[in-house]
């Protein structure tokens, strides 16, 4: 599956152990999950009311809100399913053992004036270079919470191209190293689930892979998994299954978790969920017939994004659906895809599932043509190759999806865009064209010219070449001038004499 962000290589601070997923989706966090993960919480949901990141400056005091609704809580609170009895340690149990005199760093210890005045000042902060400020002038009183809202909104507003820049800034290594040493130190339910969830997702969109700090996080969130709402869960595990880092122990206490809460997802988070189990390997077929179900029951509120992440899933874990795929692909008409959002992604999405999956269903490959045809303009490269060889893939497996008009389009795409397509997208769109019987020289003419601009030296190197032949002309006219010159001389002194 292909991803509207490019593959990061590894932490700035060493400890990148695995390579971001270039193949993975991106995760879009819901208006309507958040605004209710944000919802104002009673006792009854101790344990997963909301902490500051999505929520605004004004908004840190409501993180502390249950420790004054419990204190005041007459009667016994009704125990979630799957949370542990009492007499185990809870939330409001333990706080942060990173807590420092004076700075309110525990998660449930009320918050000094300081720590609301720091979220506010990065809440409000318009560019990622004042945040980083924010954190430089006042790194020793920040808390938890200042912390991972500081993360969270580095992940939001640092655009792909200064995300490299960001893992090596000084400022920046030491807050992570700060967030690092917090979470280690933290007992278990000092921090929120949304804390922990926003964390790993913050760390997966700034391309940080550091496997002690997702360590860390994985010890918390087995522990406290039953406390996880929804979109908590879904989110960990997108980052998780994203960045690489498969712990098995926490996929295996998520799948249950997942089991016990699945008809409450919705759409996006199912088919995240779902995604993030067939990436990892963990593949439980009872979660994924449930998914299936359900999601056939919620069919009507899945946009083609969620559909074709979901499709793509069931694909990736080896589990072709039919009465899914069948409903999924008849709502796919050439219309509703042409005017999806994020189209480029949902149509490669499609196309991958269909064709990986062995699902005949030529109507959908015609819809995809249609809608991605005129618009290709629009399409990474990557993904125009990724496309193709999903036609091709199909065609072999008997489905006639050969798209004359289509692939006229493509032709045109890489002769036109030759310069930005990588070798290896190349030889796949030939390798593709071959398949399909059509003529591959548009393919290796880009190719040619690919090769032809290797071979042919850089503007830049020529011209140092030019400056160091001259420097050694020079060089050796002096050389050939001083002898001369030095028998001027000793002639000059005898005459004198």
């Amino acid at each position: 599956m292909d991803d509207v962000e490019p593959a990061s290589t590894a932490a700035a601070d060493g400890h990148g152990a695995s390579v971001l997923d270039a193949s993975a989706p991106e995760f879009r966090p819901g208006c309507s999950s958040f605004a209710a993960a944000l919802a104002p919480e009673d006792a009854s949901s101790a344990g997963a009311s909301p902490s500051l990141i999505f929520g605004g400056g004004g908004r840190f005091l409501s993180k502390y809100s249950h420790v004054r609704h419990e204190a005041g809580h007459d009667g016994p609170r009704q125990r979630r399913t799957g949370e542990p009895p009492s007499g185990l340690p809870t939330p409001t149990q333990s706080a942060s053992s990173s807590a420092r005199p004076g700075c309110g760093s525990g998660a449930f210890a009320g918050p000094d004036r300081v720590n609301v005045q720091l979220n506010s000042l990065l809440v409000t902060a318009r560019t990622w270079e004042k945040i980083l400020q924010v954190v430089e002038t006042h790194d020793e009183d920040f808390n938890a919470v200042n912390l991972i809202t500081a993360l969270h909104r580095l992940a939001t507003m640092v655009v792909n191209s200064r995300k490299g820049q960001l893992r090596r800034d000084l400022r920046f290594k030491r807050m992570v190293h700060r967030l690092s040493d917090t979470v280690r130190n933290a007992e278990t339910g000092a921090l929120k689930p949304q804390d922990l969830s926003n964390i790993a997702w913050a760390l997966t969109r700034l391309g940080l892979l550091n496997s002690v700090l997702f360590g860390h996080l994985a010890e918390h969130i087995i522990r406290t998994i039953h406390l996880f709402e929804p979109v908590n869960i879904s989110m960990t595990l997108w980052a998780f299954a994203r960045s690489g880092f498969l712990d098995e122990k926490l996929f295996s206490v998520a799948a249950a978790e997942v089991k016990g809460q699945l008809s409450r997802f919705e759409p996006q988070q199912i088919a995240n969920t779902t995604w993030a189990m067939a990436k990892s390997g963990f593949v439980d077929e009872e979660l994924f017939e449930t998914a299936a179900q359900l999601a056939l029951e919620k069919i009507e509120e899945f946009q083609p994004m969620n559909s074709s992440m979901l499709l793509y899933s069931f694909a990736l874990a080896r589990l072709p659906h039919p009465k899914l795929f069948a409903e999924v692909g008849r709502r796919c008409t050439a219309s509703t895809l042409a005017s999806a959002a994020s189209m480029p992604h949902v149509v490669t999405n499609l196309a991958l599932a269909y064709s990986e999956a062995g699902v005949s269903n030529p109507e959908v490959f015609d819809a995809v043509a249609v809608a991605a045809g005129g618009a290709l303009y629009d399409f990474r490269t990557q993904q125009i190759a990724t496309l193709v060889h999903a036609f091709a893939r199909a065609e072999a497996k008997t489905a006639r999806v050969r798209h004359a008009r289509f692939f006229d389009a493509v032709s045109r795409a890489v002769a036109k865009r030759q310069t930005e397509f990588k070798p290896q997208d190349l030889e796949e769109l030939r390798d593709a064209y071959d398949l399909l019987g059509l003529s591959t020289a548009p393919i290796l003419k880009a190719m040619g010219s690919g090769d032809d601009k290797q071979d042919r030296p850089a503007p830049v190197l020529i011209a140092f070449l030019v400056v160091i032949v001259a420097l050694l002309l020079l060089a050796l006219a002096s050389a050939w001038r001083l002898p001369g010159a030095a028998l001027e001389g000793g002639g000059g002194t005898g005459a004198a004499r």
